[in-house]
């Protein structure tokens, strides 16, 4: 085993001539991961209202929470790309599996986000708000929801990292993300350490590019809400 790794020699010229493959499986990812963010924002927000409703309401929002964090991607990609067409007859393309899949299990985890961060805020400032004669829903709109935002906004870049290296797994279903498009260059020129060190390296940046984004946005979100 020894004289195996010792007669790997390595050849990096590979991976730029394999740039346009990757440039396009990139693309793909990045399509997947902003379309995951934006639904995985709005339906965690409307789930962590459901949650915090009375009586049966309530109870539906917290299953749905309990349901779609029990199991991990793999699975739910899988049951979206064959198991939905096998019952219903409902053909969804890669891409779009990839993205529901990823859509519910993070909504699920950012309603949770979204719930601590709402309930964070000093209910005092929601009666101080209705005093004055605001309804509800200008109430969180406009003296909850900011608030709760910049609370919320560190756990939220967590999940939105998540989302980002999580998306390499709808390659298991054919989705020509970066991922599989490294698997397919490491299939044909037989290179595994240069082009899983380099979509490792891309991956890394992406999610230092986001980290830095959220970073810069939580410092003027800080500096508008002080």
């Amino acid at each position: 085993m020894t004289g195996l790794y010792l007669s790997y020699t390595f050849d990096w010229s590979v991976v730029p001539k394999s740039f346009e493959f990757l440039l396009r499986g990139l693309g793909i990812t990045l399509r997947i991961t902003v379309l995951s963010i934006i639904f995985s924002l709005a339906l965690g927000l409307i789930v962590a209202l459901v949650r915090m409703a009375p009586g049966p309401l309530g109870m539906l929002g917290f299953a749905y929470i309990q349901v779609f964090r029990a199991l991990s991607l793999y699975v739910y990609i899988l049951f979206a790309y064959f198991g939905i067409a096998a019952a219903f007859h409902i053909d969804l393309d890669p891409i779009t599996a990839g993205v529901v899949s990823l859509t519910l299990l993070n909504s699920a985890y950012m309603a949770e986000i979204y719930r601590s961060a709402i309930q964070a805020i000093d209910p005092g400032q929601r009666e101080a708000a209705r005093s004055l004669g605001l309804g509800s829903i200008t109430t969180f709109g406009n003296v909850v929801f900011p608030q709760a935002w910049r609370i919320a906004l560190p756990s939220l870049v967590n999940q939105f990292t998540d989302i980002i290296k999580d998306s390499s797994i709808v390659a298991v279903i054919g989705t020509p993300d970066l991922m599989y498009q490294t698997i397919e260059r490491v299939s044909f020129y037989q290179r595994p350490f240069e082009f899983y060190t380099t979509v490792g390296a891309i991956y890394l940046l992406l999610v230092l590019i986001v980290a830095q984004v959220a970073s810069r946005l939580e410092k003027r979100l800080r500096r508008h809400l002080a």
